[in-house]
């Protein structure tokens, strides 16, 4: 009895985790009503920015390139409406840093802008 439980326990706990893997951003619009490549060009265009590839991803068009301000970009983008589901920026540095840090940055500070630098001891 208890090896049938659990037998059943473990089949259902693997059905059910591709579904709880899913996540809430994908697109599931049909195939049908999808707007060409050429659309997704044009309105990425508009917005200023710099196409390097287009991809489909998640059941989402993916733009990978460049915005206005020079910083480097991952778009999905809904394939019928063609509205922004998820932008992810990076700062342009080119250190690969994301700049999507939760800390946001202290303002400009006298003390450490100053002519010289602190001087700190260890002891």
């Amino acid at each position: 009895m208890k090896r049938t439980v659990l037998i059943a326990a473990i089949i259902s706990g693997a059905l059910a985790s591709p579904v709880a893997l899913a996540r809430e951003d994908d697109c599931k619009v049909p195939m049908a009503q999808w707007q060409p490549r050429e659309a997704v060009e044009r309105m990425a265009k508009a917005q200023g920015w710099t196409v390097r590839r287009i991809k489909v991803d998640d059941g989402c068009y993916q733009i990978r390139g460049i915005d206005a301000d020079g910083r480097e970009i991952a778009v999905k983008i809904d394939p019928g409406s063609l509205a922004i589901v998820r932008m992810k920026h990076r700062n342009g540095r080119g250190d690969g840093d994301d700049g999507r840090s939760a800390v946001p940055m202290p303002p400009a500070n006298e003390i450490l802008t100053g002519p010289t630098p602190p001087k700190a001891v260890i002891q």
